[in-house]
């Protein structure tokens, strides 16, 4: 399944820290993988060390306009401030903000034993928007992240949102095709389990 973003080389390159392993940060420091945990614990509503408001202000993130006080404020808590060679610094922040703002929806939700493929079949996220999810370029995957947070918060749905980091992060290469498919292979795993119950 192949991205229609086309070939960007802001999104990966042969410098990128990440294709090899993406549990590795540059010079000892946070990975964007472990970052994600450690969002996902700031943004706990009843454990989260961040304030009910600031959530609220990172849930009301725009696209278009994404970046704001409480965005610089989680990225330097997540060591996430400076963006890697492989990527522009304003790509970077698009995407944490993007990201943070699906997680601030499904605060209390992020798992890393329930592959985001798995979670939205479990939550019955029809095929059609599920291709359509994985076919989404840059702005259209901004947008679909909303409505996938929503949908998954309004089920309760647990999932493991450093997938929809990778899916953000990596759009062109074949560290992008790696993870849609190990996306696309969790979602229809789930569903095929499912047909058979």
């Amino acid at each position: 399944m192949s991205s229609t973003s086309g070939t960007d080389p802001d999104t990966e390159s042969s410098s990128d820290p990440e294709a090899s392993n993406p549990d590795i940060g540059e010079d000892n420091s946070t990975s964007p993988s472990q970052a994600v945990g450690r969002a996902a614990g700031m943004l706990h509503p009843e454990e989260g060390s961040l304030p009910s408001g600031d959530r609220a202000a990172l849930r009301r993130i725009d696209p278009d306009a994404p970046v704001t006080p409480t965005l610089w404020k989680v990225l330097f808590a997540l060591d996430q401030d400076d963006a890697p060679d492989w990527i522009s610094e304003n790509r970077w922040e698009r995407r944490w903000a993007a990201l943070l703002m699906g997680m601030a929806h499904c605060a209390g939700l992020h798992d890393y034993n329930v592959p985001l493929g798995q979670a939205l079949a479990e939550a019955g996220w029809s095929e059609t928007r599920f291709v359509r999810l994985l076919e989404a370029d840059d702005e259209t995957l901004m947008v679909l992240l909303r409505r996938v947070a929503q949908y998954l918060a309004s089920k309760q749905q647990p999932a493991n949102w450093d997938d929809m980091r990778g899916l953000l992060f990596y759009q062109s290469g074949d560290t992008a095709e790696d993870i849609r498919l190990s996306i696309a292979r969790s979602y229809y795993r789930t569903l095929h389990a499912q047909d058979e119950d």
